[in-house]
């Protein structure tokens, strides 16, 4: 047997220890009269068991009567005591704390509360590795679950037990809330150690990949910003007269704003010096091409004497062709034959005139000196056009100064971070570790189909007014109950449902459903015991319809403790207002009354 109450204790300042009495896996009756300090056990109970709040305690009518709040608890290495000061008292971070389980006439407090929430932990079967895979607005993710996560799934209160639209305790506590969320799967045995570390790492590893996934969307518009930075600084230096022109290459512009940064300021003053060296070389490829030009007059003007000299010696072709019908083999045929081979020999020069290797290389020097002259004049034209613009030394020495800081700062990111392969890396461990979560989900289908079943099968005895044929439907992510009807043709749900008494019997049957599914799963954290108040609050007991709603109910949770005996037992407290003859009278066996009723003059605190 693991947590159940033994006693719940009070030391009045009267002196007198109020000592209620509790069994083991039975139905636990603290009854008596309205204002009798009932409603305010389940707070004592939950505040021993280290809540940061005594909200629900009446201050007036308990605590300012009380020095010391205490428990018994049955654990699985026996008996342990509880006890904290009163609320009133103002010091909740100390505690009591006894392994033996007794009961000390005044207790002292021997233990910080923090220290004893550690001790509890074990002695309700937390494993130190157990912690919270998802966080939240109250609860961080990975923070280590505490045995005071699962005390959620064990208390009603008046108001929670008919609640038509949330199943648990506070809903308005986002604290509480978070707890139910974060924890469910594990109460019920769905997530069980192996499979909370599973979850945290998987979740982890998600966060992890979103983080670098959103630090690498970061960076690459930080990338863009950055090459917009330099293209603006590039464009600045353009301005100012320090730089030709801007260049499509991110970190060839880095590098010439890196250049410009380190020169040293006199660089950029010397632009006449260069004008002139470029005026120099200008003239002097002048003067060649003049010379080129006229080689080229000259050799065209030889050429025309060539071309006249053959037009003057065409009438001697005439006179050879005569002379050898008039004086055939006279010596005056030979020189005639001389005259024409001379002839011949200029004719050929003329022709061959374009083809000289000197005219040819004169004519590519000569272009090779103007592309030369051509580059020079735009050379020139650029300087004269920069001494005009160029900026004073003081605005480029400002400008320096600021180009330098943004130079170092933006010289890493001038490569890009490539976080392909972590992610890769992220990946494959997210993919190893899915594959266990998809055994959780499938262990959480049949896990929700048992709770179900189980939820019906208390429904079936508690059947809900106006919905005798439905089936119910647990939804885990709204905690609350709809119901299914007309074999699935339509929905009620559960805000819409309607009547305290069909709300008693949801969270009722809820509950014990929650408690049997996690005993059958072996969940060893989840405490032995269910504190409900008062089951009777939507009945007025004036009606006989009234009182049989009442007794169906008394007599399930009977049945249910009396089902559990052989599944490890299970201990309900219940605050009511019904006499001990009534469940007497039902023969209910499991129903034990604590202490005496609470009537007349006896009541929480004498």
């Amino acid at each position: 047997m693991t947590v159940q109450i033994k006693n719940i204790l009070i030391w009045q300042k009267s002196e007198v220890i109020r000592n209620l009495e509790l069994k083991a896996n039975a139905v636990n009756v603290i009854t008596g009269d309205p204002g009798k300090g009932k409603s305010s056990i389940l707070h004592i109970i939950d505040y021993c068991l280290l809540s940061s709040k005594a909200d629900g305690i009446s201050k007036a009518n308990i605590d300012d009567k009380t020095r010391w709040y205490g428990i018994r608890l049955h654990t699985h290495r026996g008996l342990i005591t509880i006890a904290r000061p009163a609320h009133h008292v103002g010091n909740k971070s100390v505690a009591f704390f006894c392994d033996n389980g007794e009961i000390p006439d005044l207790p002292n407090h021997n233990m910080s509360v923090s220290t004893l929430k550690k001790v509890l932990d074990k002695v309700f079967g937390l494993d130190s590795e157990l912690k919270v895979p998802y966080g939240g607005k109250t609860i961080k993710a990975g923070s280590k679950v505490s045995f005071r996560n699962f005390l959620s799934f064990c208390y009603q209160d008046q108001n929670a037990i008919v609640s038509p639209d949330y199943l648990y305790n506070k809903p308005n506590d986002l604290r509480v809330v978070e707890r139910v969320e974060r924890t469910f799967r594990m109460a019920l045995g769905i997530v069980d150690i192996e499979g909370a570390i599973v979850t945290e790492r998987l979740e982890k590893l998600k966060a992890e990949r979103l983080s670098v996934e959103r630090r690498s969307e970061i960076l690459g518009q930080k990338r863009l910003e950055f090459q917009e930075d330099v293209i603006s600084l590039e464009k600045e230096a353009v301005s100012l007269g320090i730089l030709d022109k801007t260049s499509d290459d991110v970190q060839v512009s880095l590098n010439n704003l890196k250049e410009i940064s380190t020169s040293p300021l006199d660089n950029f003053g010397d632009i006449n010096e260069k004008l002139k060296s470029l005026e120099v070389i200008e003239l002097e490829l002048n003067r060649k091409i003049s010379k080129f030009k006229k080689f080229n007059e000259g050799y065209t003007e030889y050429q025309a004497l060539l071309k006249e000299g053959d037009n003057s010696v065409r009438p001697v072709e005439y006179l050879i062709d005569k002379y050898k019908e008039i004086l055939p083999g006279t010596k005056t045929a030979e020189i005639l034959f001389s005259l024409e081979r001379e002839l011949s020999s200029i004719k050929d020069s003329w022709k061959k005139r374009n083809n000289s290797l000197l005219y040819v290389d004169v004519i590519e020097k000569a272009k090779g000196l103007e592309a030369e002259l051509a580059d020079v004049r735009g050379r020139v034209e650029n300087l004269k056009e920069l001494s005009e613009r160029l900026s004073s030394p003081k605005d480029i020495y400002r400008y320096q100064g600021k180009l330098s800081v943004k130079v170092d700062l933006y010289s890493d990111r001038a490569i890009p971070i490539d976080y392909s392969e972590k992610l890769a890396v992220i990946d494959a461990k997210i993919s190893q570790l899915d594959g266990i979560v998809t055994d959780i989900e499938s262990k959480r289908e049949f896990v929700m189909g048992k709770l179900n079943n189980k939820i019906n099968e208390h429904l079936a005895r508690l059947r809900l007014k106006g919905y005798e044929s439905s089936k119910a439907v647990f939804m885990e992510r709204e905690k609350v109950i709809n119901l299914i009807l007309e074999e699935g043709r339509a929905v009620e749900k559960m805000v819409d449902i309607g009547s305290a008494s069909n709300y008693l019997y949801l969270h009722l049957s809820y509950f014990m459903a929650l408690h049997e599914v996690a005993r059958d799963n072996g969940v060893p954290w989840m405490p032995y015991f269910l504190v409900f108040d008062q089951v009777s609050t939507p009945y007025l007991g004036e009606n006989d319809d009234d009182i049989s709603s009442l007794d169906l109910a008394l007599r399930e949770l009977n049945d249910f403790v009396e089902r559990m005996k052989d599944k490890g037992g299970i201990q309900i407290v219940l605050m009511e207002h019904i006499p001990e003859s009534h469940w007497t009278k039902l023969k209910l066996e499991n129903f034990k009354l604590v202490d005496r009723e609470l009537v007349g003059g006896y009541g929480l605190i004498n």
